[in-house]
Order: structure tokens, then sequence, then C-alpha cells
């Protein structure tokens, strides 16, 4: 009795250990490299400089106005009255509010941009994973070292290009 529960002790030690030692398949992908050398990149950028093109043009002006303003302000600011103080002030600030609002607006746009660019890549990542069964998938930016056999991104880079 004690040889048949002995046997199968070690038959369920056995089964388990071959769970633990299981091939897993592991991919890595630096999803910057994807991002930079995909084809809609380009036209992404192309597309923010057309869209905001005319107001940092507009903002360059602004900033030569705002720029002079705190010149003369330096310059003259003892002697100057109240009201021109004010006026050049609100100048300055005025150009600051601006550019701090292209700005956000601009990394916003490039944000929204990236986003729909990264859901295209996590499709691609997705459809390699099911064909070819990977256990898991890790960004190459979170890995010490990897060798180039587990380095998936020029695969997912051709299906980001389908």
């Amino acid at each position: 009795m004690k040889k048949i529960i002995s046997v199968i002790g070690i038959s369920i030690a056995l089964l388990f250990t071959g769970f633990v030692y299981a091939e897993t398949k592991i991919g890595i992908i630096d999803i910057k490299s994807v991002m930079d050398r995909m084809p809609e990149r380009e036209a992404v950028g192309k597309a923010l400089t057309q869209k905001f093109e005319a107001r940092a043009k507009s903002l360059e002006a602004e900033e030569k106005l705002a720029n002079d303003a705190a010149a003369r302000l330096k310059k003259e600011g003892v002697t100057l009255s109240s009201s021109e103080k004010t006026k050049l002030t609100k100048t300055i600030t005025d150009f600051q509010n601006n550019a701090a609002a292209f700005s956000n607006e601009y990394r916003e746009s490039e944000a929204k941009e990236a986003g729909k660019l990264l859901t295209k890549i996590q499709q691609a990542v997705k459809k390699i994973v099911a064909e070819e069964k990977f256990d898991l998938v890790l960004r190459a930016d979170t890995v010490l070292f990897a060798s180039d056999t587990v380095d998936i991104t020029d695969k997912v880079l051709e299906k980001v290009k389908k």
C-alpha cells in the first residue's frame, strides 16, 4: 500500500514538474523603433506641421512683440506710466498664454495621432502572437537584455506595413 501511494505521489510530482519546465515562447518588441519606421509616421508629422504652421508663425510674431515689450519694461520700467507698464505686461502675458495653449494643443494632437499608430502596432502584435503562439511579449525598453532571436520588432513592422 505504501509503495502504491509512493508511486502515485512521485507520478503527481513528475506531472507538475513537467508543467514548470514547459517551454515558454517570449518575444520582445521595440515599439519606438516600429513607430519611427512606420510609413504613416511621416504623413502624421506632415499633417501636424501643416495644421499648426500658420499658428506657429503667428506666435513667432507675438514672441517678437513680447520680447520687445519685456526689453522696454526692463530698460524704461522706472520712467513708464502705470498704464504703459500694464499694456506691456499684458502683451507679455498674452503671448505666454497663447504659447502655452498652442503647446498643449500640439501635444494633444500629437498624442492622439501616436495613439492611432500604437493601436495599429497592438493589432499587429496580436496577430503575430496568435500565428506564432507566443506566451509573452515584452517591450524592449523594459528588458535589460534579450537576444536577437526573441526580437519580433521587424515582424511587427512588416505586419503594420500591410
